[in-house]
């Protein structure tokens, strides 16, 4: 048991270890250039792991079970954006910038889980018009200007590196608990073996998938503060341009729940936003553009989910293999031609 536990530590931390490891190699063979050359360098990895991570966890509510929200990315922004103009208005802090974007938050997810149950429209239609409707809100809220923080009191706090550390550690921890210990996690969990048969069994589909949406639109408004604490300024866009930052981390939660296997998901979704981010830190002191970065993280998470498409080729082999020598031994010993 003890020897297990080991084994899933390393595993889990074989993955940022490796990855920085071999962009180490690469950008010094290369460019003569470590992957971080500063503490600035660190700083910024750890709010963007943050970032990341709190969008996979959004992902990971409604994807895991089959439902792809289009909407989280409007929901990120119309949170972020009327959280941030209240707080401006009210001259309020970065904390209270913060809590009235996940209120936020979690008023458009749970809208947006209720016309999910309400009109059975396919989740990524219904993603589209509500994330279109989303994008409106912080347009109108904030007369098209977006949100700034430049020159504004109270925010240092929000890109502080030790409280985005203690924010994604508490996310990280009420994610868990939701997930293994609580009634909502159990039925989530049986609704992703088998919707049908979670049903028939008495759990209720319809509430789970209204409080999955519903703390997911909490999460991306985190990630959205996180942002724009560091950036200063949000813009308020419409046309549904505000999804693309979301769907950019379908990585980190596809790579998360495969390490999540040896340790659990939280775990597995914080590790695999650090391992993406060093590997696309690698790719930037190479000094290629953004869009030759994202060429880079989707070949590599293409890659990917060609192996976890191919995972047990090869164990399959091998296990036919020792059952046909079994066979073949068996035969020999029993006498049979």
């Amino acid at each position: 048991m003890k020897n297990e536990k080991i084994k899933n530590i390393l595993f889990t931390l074989a993955f940022p270890v490796g990855m920085y490891l071999i962009m180490e190699l690469i950008t010094m063979t290369l460019v003569h250039r470590h992957v971080l050359n500063s503490m600035l360098d660190v700083k910024t990895l750890i709010r963007n792991s943050g970032i990341s991570a709190m969008i996979a966890f959004a992902l990971s509510f409604n994807l895991t079970s089959g439902r792809f929200d289009l909407s989280l990315g409007a929901q990120r922004l119309a949170g972020t954006i009327i959280g941030g103009v209240i707080a401006i208005k009210l001259n309020l802090s970065g904390i209270w910038l913060l809590l009235f974007a996940i209120f936020f938050g979690l008023v458009f997810g749970f809208l947006t889980g209720i016309m999910f149950i309400t009109l059975r429209v396919p989740p990524m239609v219904l993603g589209i018009g509500m994330g279109l409707i989303w994008e409106v809100f912080p347009y109108l809220v904030s007369e098209g200007k977006g949100l700034n923080l430049f020159g504004k009191t109270g925010m240092g706090i929000l890109s502080d590196t030790a409280f985005i550390i203690g924010i994604v550690t508490v996310v990280g921890l009420i994610v868990t608990v939701l997930l293994n210990k609580t009634r909502f996690g159990y039925e989530l969990k049986a609704i992703q073996g088998s919707q049908l048969i979670a049903q028939n069994s008495g759990i209720n589909i319809f509430r789970n998938t209204v409080l999955c949406y519903t703390f997911a639109g909490a999460l991306v408004c985190i990630a959205g503060v996180m942002d724009v604490s560091y950036t200063t300024q949000m813009a308020a866009s419409l046309g549904l341009t505000s999804n693309g930052v979301v769907a950019a981390n379908m990585f980190a939660m596809t790579l998360g729940n495969y390490i999540g296997r040896r340790s659990n998901s939280s775990v597995g979704i914080i590790v695999a936003a650090l391992t993406i981010r060093i590997f696309s830190y690698g790719l930037t002191q190479l000094e290629l553009s953004e869009a030759n970065t994202s060429v880079f993280n989707m070949l590599l998470f293409v890659g990917f989910l060609v192996f976890l498409a191919n995972e047990h080729l090869f164990s399959n082999r091998r296990a036919i293999k020792a059952r046909v020598a079994e066979a073949v031994e068996y035969k020999k010993e029993a006498g049979i031609a």
